[in-house]
């Protein structure tokens, strides 16, 4: 699946699936997007968390379950890029 047939929208869980079912377990992930809002220039991050979290939708009952599985991205650090892969 190319980036041009998934523009403009997000990946299904079966789209991303699809694009994992090959690669080797220990293979690191990396996500990558804008360095900052309008820009052109790109920033790798790693894949540090993935699950359906929470949201407060403000009406005064707390937290409610998110219908959306989320996947949470940090900079990566030199801890990241072990050479003992």
């Amino acid at each position: 699946m190319s980036s041009e047939e998934t523009s403009g929208r997000g990946l299904t869980v079966g789209e991303l699936r699809q694009a994992l079912e090959n690669l080797p377990a220990d293979t690191p992930l990396l996500a990558y997007g804008p360095a900052a809002p309008g820009s052109d220039a790109v920033q790798d991050y790693i894949i540090v968390t993935a699950g359906f979290g929470s949201r407060d939708a403000g009406d005064g009952h707390g937290p409610h379950p998110s219908r959306e599985f989320q996947i949470g991205v940090a900079y990566p650090d030199s801890a990241f890029y072990r050479t003992d892969r």
